[in-house]
């Protein structure tokens, strides 16, 4: 006898209706994961569906995507800010009468000095640095830099919205969605000076042949685990999960999360925090690289690139070591409020006007020398 519905037992309806939802939640998850798939070939661009989705995946299933088969067919952005020099474009000859300029930065930066170097045809740009760089991969690259080739300027260019990355070992754990393989080391204060631990990985060939070997990723993931605040096995971590769009966007909620609470043990609304790593150690390191660029007699010179939501916080907190030390310093604050929308473009970056007045104080600083503006 067929029981009425009626009179059917609640929680049969209870479960019917929870399996109907899991069921329609694993087509409509199988089914995004269809329409919105990453092209094959990472060196195409991929549609906003397809980006948004992948937001969540794992920084090793992103990282494979990025390293790709071999480098002819890696993403364009992974072959950028790696610290092997033989990934570098070789030291070309500086004509006579012409200054050398060793850009270090990120594209702030070289918006800047392409900038000036259009203007001022005596001044030769040798760029190196990579997307977002931080100022503690900035550093190493100089320290690499410096035994290759003599530059008769060096130019820093720390962008305040990069420091956050100064607690990673890697631009691919604090870039979480839209990482960059590029790796270098977390500096530390050791009495006076600075230690790191340099990576393992520091090509993007090197990056491939670890993520190919199980013993070698356990290995450099441990690594992680030692020198990067920003590591995290739940996200780092791919595997099936990487398969389900619901779990890629649970895993993107959880890792913006673990990023706003990062950022505001550093930075908030008042400005940076005095007493974070980041701030005791950027002074000293902005001491040894003027130190070592006059060492090699060269000019120093730091460009403090204040993005929006930083307002003057890195003129405030690294412009009196500056001035102290007698390093020339350039402040975005002075000619290009952050608190200014119209001073950037939809992207964040300076309009043109904003980086050829910024070009112009480089300029005239190179040419007079003074200790800051």
């Amino acid at each position: 006898m067929t029981t009425p519905a009626a009179h059917r037992p609640r929680h049969h309806d209870a479960l019917f209706t929870a399996l109907a939802c899991v069921c329609a939640l694993a087509v409509l998850d199988v089914a995004i994961g269809l329409i919105a798939r990453m092209p094959g070939d990472a060196r195409k661009p991929p549609s906003a569906l397809a980006m948004y989705f992948d937001f969540g995946s794992s920084l090793e299933g992103k990282l494979r995507r990025l390293a790709g088969p071999a480098d002819s067919l890696a993403a364009p952005v992974a072959h950028a800010g790696w610290l092997d020099p033989a990934t570098w474009p070789p030291p070309q000859p500086v004509p006579a009468g012409k200054r050398s300029i060793a850009v270090y930065g990120q594209s702030f930066t070289y918006a800047i000095m392409d900038t000036l170097a259009a203007h001022d045809t005596s001044v030769v740009l040798r760029p190196l640095g990579g997307p977002s760089a931080p100022p503690s991969h900035l550093y190493a690259l100089w320290r690499v830099d410096r035994r290759r080739t003599h530059a008769d300027i060096c130019v820093f260019g720390l962008l305040a919205s990069s420091v956050r990355g100064m607690a990673s070992a890697t631009a691919a754990t604090w870039e979480f969605e839209s990482p960059y393989p590029y790796t270098y080391p977390h500096w530390r204060l050791a009495g006076d000076s600075l230690s790191a631990a340099w990576p393992s990985v520091t090509s993007l060939a090197a990056l491939r042949a670890t993520l190919a070997d199980p013993a070698r990723l356990a290995a450099w993931e441990h690594e992680l685990a030692r020198e990067d605040d920003g590591y995290e096995p739940l996200l780092f971590r791919g595997g099936l999960s990487d398969r389900s769009v619901l779990v890629r966007l649970l895993r993107r909620a959880w890792a913006q999360r673990q990023m706003r609470e990062r950022l505001a043990r550093l930075h908030g609304a008042a400005g940076f925090a005095s007493g974070a790593e980041a701030m005791r150690v950027l002074p000293v390191m902005l001491a040894d690289f003027a130190r070592g660029v006059r060492a090699d007699a060269g000019v120093p010179v730091v460009l403090l690139l204040q993005d929006q939501g930083y307002d003057d916080h890195l003129v405030r907190v690294l412009g009196p070591a500056l001035r102290a030390a007698g390093v020339p310093f350039v402040s975005t604050d002075a000619i290009a409020p952050a608190s200014v929308a119209a001073n950037f473009m939809p992207d964040g970056h300076f309009i043109g006007p904003v980086n050829r007045r910024l070009a112009a104080v480089v300029d005239s600083l190179l040419g007079s020398g003074p200790a800051g503006h």
